[in-house]
């Protein structure tokens, strides 16, 4: 299997440092990328020092694509959380993750609140 090719992106959401690979470049893709991350972890950005995205095509599963999103996210402090998601297509794979990522942050953060 040939390795996808990685299209590196910086971008800025919600206050927060996002590095993407492997996501298309276009406007849609990357505003979309800005919603879901300011909606998810924007709350949490005084605390979350960068966010790396990493999104991989695994193969095909039918007429579909299986991706997988791989998220790590630092936390000021030093703390790093990751998560890996598959799902057929993209933003199924990355939703998935986000959603996985925002819970582990909040009880991330709970649990240093209470030390």
């Amino acid at each position: 299997m040939a390795r996808p090719e990685t299209i590196p992106a910086e971008t800025q959401a919600a206050g927060l440092r996002i590095k993407a690979f492997g996501i298309a470049p276009d406007a849609s893709s990357q505003g979309y990328l800005k919603q879901r991350v300011g909606g998810k972890l924007g709350k949490f950005a005084a605390q979350i020092r960068s966010l790396e995205i990493h999104m991989k095509r695994l193969g095909r599963a039918g007429d579909d694509p299986l991706v997988s999103c791989a998220l790590s996210v630092t936390l000021d402090g030093g703390g790093r959380l990751a998560v890996e998601r598959s799902a057929l297509g993209a933003r199924e794979a990355f939703d998935h993750a986000m959603g996985v990522a925002e819970r582990l942050v909040r009880q991330t953060l709970q649990r240093l609140r209470h030390r």
